[in-house]
């Protein structure tokens, strides 16, 4: 999100959680319950006395596309879906803070002017290097986000409504000792194990199967054994630079659009600023006669006992930061200007360096002026083509015919499955792949009826469409295109119930006087370790301790921590069995590192009792207070992506 709008939320974590809360619950609550026809077409949201006009809705919806893009990069945005959630998400922000600020007026919170002065002069965006607040600071910033003065303070005003409202309601979340201290106990016993892992690798190889267990293994694991849908599919691609190569813009076109845009190439001069600013002519004057011939601002400034000199950084004349001091920057370097007037104030103003225009030749440039040529030239060609492409397809011409009569790509994938391999299981390479990422691809290609086309769907550059020309269902394999890989599945099944035999015979020989080092020590096949401490999620508390993945699972380690000490427990793992038996039960204690992770299960469980408060309040005042949605901006706004 852009600057000031970080700033405007960064000091309230119970107002973004509550936000995060408002658009989930946009999917149960939904635009279409609080659609009401006639209300004014300059307004998208209304709810009481507070309305959200149509051009601030297009801001914060452009802003947002804009961090997405940011991002994801622009092929995501073209994504129609993608836009319909932003916009579906900026609509629900903006509603939700209707109804909060409806629910904070009729409770009788108000928002004075002077806090919202104060606010918006504490941020740290609008300081300058001293930490005071700089008005010229605080109008750049504005200005880059294309703010007003008035349209900022309202969103600052709004911001403070909603946090007095809602920041008591989850500061008030409470957790109960005993409820931190049994969760802690839960998520920090550790417990320590003896145990030995019978690899089913260290079996013995069994013999070759019967005809009869292989038919058996194929029957029983026959998903295993399916061959995936794989479906045909052709279609067309179209490209900007396809349409329009870069080799087929004239050099004398290149030159007229260098000379009729010089400007683009053109670095206008830069001064670098510093001023002290004054509230009266007299107190300027009187600074200006401390100058003695060699001193600049700071030396101004110490001389007369003021802040020092704040720097407006390097500016061109046409600036709207420096546009109030008119012709007054034009000084030399390091010459102090006579005292001047703004709407801010007197200024005395320096000019410390100037660095001076700068003309990019055009050899230096040339080549992305021709591409820049070429792209205009092929968006426009793009959009004809699109065109054409369309009616072409309803018109039933081949797929084929039409990629060569427009200039574009021919697609065809033959007998693809979902994630493009063939029947072979190898990935099928087509140009187009290198345009329009493969999975989008794909997608498309399974999620469109057999027999139809696809919609028109754009791409970085271009457009494509697909048609599913046939269907092949999922089948089993023929037994004998697979009895290999049959057969290892039935000798790995082997080899683990070998492995449990082995496991129930050791857990059965363990005893008080028999340590598993011994049993280990006499049985190649075997290998011990010490597991643990490990909690009940197979997590190490111990920077000193790598807990052994081979001899972990969420059987072995449930069964673990429902045991007593001593007791003996068996239970598959990745590649085999374990036998562990229980030495050491660890109870948890909030000392040490572990302190700090009391602490934080206190912290977080009382956010999350907070944050459901917040969707209990939140889910009150949507009744209480509803908003008014106006469809139609939303359906214009989304370009008909919103309905």
């Amino acid at each position: 999100m852009i600057q000031w709008f970080k700033e405007v939320i960064q000091d309230s974590i119970v107002f973004k959680a509550f936000m995060g809360l408002m658009v989930v619950s946009f999917g149960i609550w939904g635009i279409g319950d609080v659609i009401t026809p006639g209300i004014d077409p300059n307004i998208a949201i209304q709810g009481g006395r507070f309305e959200v006009r149509a051009t601030d809705l297009q801001r914060r919806f452009q802003a947002q596309l804009e961090r997405m893009r940011e991002n994801l990069g622009a092929e995501a945005i073209a994504d129609p879906a993608l836009k319909q959630m932003v916009l579906n998400n900026t609509v629900e922000e903006l509603r939700r803070t209707a109804i909060t600020n409806m629910a904070a007026f009729e409770l009788g919170i108000d928002v004075t002017p002077e806090r919202v002065r104060d606010n918006i002069t504490a941020r740290s965006a609008f300081k300058d290097e001293t930490g005071t607040f700089n008005p010229l600071k605080f109008s750049e910033v504005l200005i880059q986000n294309q703010l007003t003065e008035t349209g900022f303070t309202k969103l600052v005003e709004d911001d403070l409504r909603q946090q007095t409202l809602l920041n008591p309601i989850g500061v008030s979340a409470g957790v109960p000792q005993s409820m931190a201290e049994i969760l802690f106990s839960y998520r920090s016993e550790t417990r320590v194990a003896d145990t030995l892992l019978v690899a089913a690798d260290a079996m013995a190889a069994p013999e070759a199967p019967t005809e009869k267990q292989v038919k058996k293994t194929y029957d029983e694991n026959i998903t295993a054994f399916t061959a995936p849908e794989y479906r045909t599919i052709k279609g067309v691609a179209i490209t900007t630079n396809d349409l329009v190569p870069i080799n087929s813009i004239d050099e004398s076109a290149v030159r007229a659009f260098y000379d009729e845009n010089a400007e683009r190439y053109r670095t206008p001069e830069t001064r670098k600023l510093s001023q002290l600013v004054f509230e009266t002519k007299e107190q300027a004057e009187a600074a200006r006669v401390f100058m003695a011939p060699g001193d600049d601002l700071s030396k101004i400034a110490a001389k007369a006992k003021i802040g020092p000199p704040i720097d407006l950084g390097e500016r061109t004349l046409a600036d709207p930061i420096i546009k109030p001091f008119g012709d007054a920057v034009k000084i030399a370097v390091n010459e102090i200007s006579q005292p001047l007037q703004t709407d801010l104030g007197w200024h005395l103003l320096q000019v410390s360096s100037i660095t001076p225009e700068q003309v990019t030749p055009y050899e230096d440039v040339k080549d992305k002026v021709r591409q820049t040529l070429a792209n205009d030239k092929g968006t426009d060609a793009l959009f004809e083509a699109s065109v054409r492409l369309e009616d072409e397809v309803a018109a039933g011409t081949p797929f084929d015919e039409i990629a060569k009569a427009i200039g574009g790509r021919y697609i065809i994938f033959n007998s693809i499955d979902r994630q493009g391999n063939n029947s072979s299981g190898v990935m099928i390479v087509e140009p187009v792949l290198s345009l329009v990422a493969p999975d989008k691809i794909y997608a498309t290609a399974f999620s469109t009826p057999v027999g139809t086309e696809s919609t028109l769907i754009e791409f970085q550059g271009g457009y494509y469409i697909l048609r599913v020309e046939s269907v092949t269902s999922p089948a089993p394999k023929p037994l004998e295109a697979v009895r290999s890989d049959v057969v290892k599945m039935w000798e790995k099944e082997q080899r683990l119930a070998a492995a449990k035999i082995v496991a129930e015979k050791i857990s059965a020989d363990v005893s008080p006087s028999v340590t598993m080092t011994s049993i280990a020590d006499k049985d190649k096949r075997l290998s011990y370790a010490k597991l643990g401490p490990i909690t009940r999620f197979g997590e190490s508390l111990s920077k000193d301790y790598v807990v052994d993945a081979k001899r972990v699972g969420p059987d072995m380690l449930n069964r673990l921590f429902s045991a007593k000490a001593d007791d003996k427990v068996i239970s598959p793992v990745l590649g085999g069995y374990l036998v562990a038996r229980l030495k050491e039960i660890i109870p948890a204690k909030a000392e040490g590192d572990l302190a700090q992770t009391f602490t934080d299960i206190q912290l977080s469980t009382r956010n999350a009792i907070g944050q459901d408060l917040l969707q209990q309040f939140s889910t009150a005042i949507a009744v209480r207070y509803p908003a008014t949605i106006n469809s139609q901006v939303i359906a214009d706004l989304g370009g008909g992506v919103a309905q």
